[in-house]
């Protein structure tokens, strides 16, 4: 069985560590064999993993492509791909849910709701619900470390299995200490073999284990860098593409 960890984020959004400190972790522990990274907004990580690879062919880790966009009302939604054409451009921020599941959709990405039950940018159950009959979404966070209960897991389970969705997991991890705090299990260890767990309904999710505590100080400077820095960041790309002097991420 191969092991996978998801929605991971680096410093093209608002995780502590680039993506090589992730990936350097990563293949320090030499347990993991792929890496999903989902910046707020972003797709940059997965240009920056493969560098990463190249520098380590003989790493048995293997990153794929992922993001985490934030829809209109500030509910986020992850994107993975597992094979090739990689966009570089995403759907714009604050988009209507529908129309960004569309995009994504016709991107050919695997469209996954995160932590279902977080205040404001999860989707909550009712919402889930409803939209699994009037869109295409493929699966769902089940294990999450924040705001689900284990005696809520069986409700959240039945309504995944009530309207189809795969049950996956994240770590929404900001901190190399976090990386672990979910982990997927599936047969093989290829990104084809993790693929097709997630066709074939195969993939397994489970708590792994929480980091190490930290303090208030580097609380308080990533929701410094969530709420603040990386928006800043945001709005000069947007600046600087508009004035012709750039791209935006």
């Amino acid at each position: 069985m191969g092991k996978a960890i998801l929605h991971v984020h680096s410093t093209f959004s608002d995780g502590m560590c680039t993506v090589g400190q992730l990936l350097d972790a990563v293949e320090e522990s030499n347990d993991i064999d792929v890496v999903g990274i989902t910046d707020h907004d972003d797709c940059r990580s997965y240009q920056a993993a493969l560098d990463w690879k190249a520098q380590h062919p003989g790493s048995r880790v293997q990153p794929i492509w992922g993001t985490e966009i934030t829809t209109f009302g500030f509910t986020h939604v992850l994107a993975y791909k597992m094979k090739p054409p990689f966009q570089t451009v995403l759907p714009r921020k604050f988009q209507p849910l529908r129309r960004v599941v569309d995009q994504l959709n016709d991107e050919g990405c695997y469209v996954v709701v995160p932590h279902v039950d977080a205040p404001m940018v999860g989707m909550n159950r009712s919402r889930l619900a409803r939209i699994s009959g009037e869109m295409s979404i493929f699966g769902y966070e089940l294990l999450t470390p924040y705001f689900t209960s284990d005696a809520s897991l069986p409700h959240l389970q039945a309504l995944g299995d009530r309207h189809g969705l795969t049950a996956l997991g994240g770590s929404d991890a900001h901190f190399i200490e976090d990386l672990y705090r979910v982990i997927l299990h599936f047969p093989g260890d290829t990104v084809s073999d993790f693929a097709r767990s997630w066709d074939e309904h195969t993939v397994v999710t489970e708590v792994g284990h929480e980091g190490t505590a930290k303090s208030f100080g580097t609380k308080l400077r990533q929701q410094r860098r969530s709420l603040i820095g990386h928006p800043a960041e945001q709005v000069r790309a947007w600046v600087r593409a508009r004035l012709g002097l750039g791209a935006t991420p």
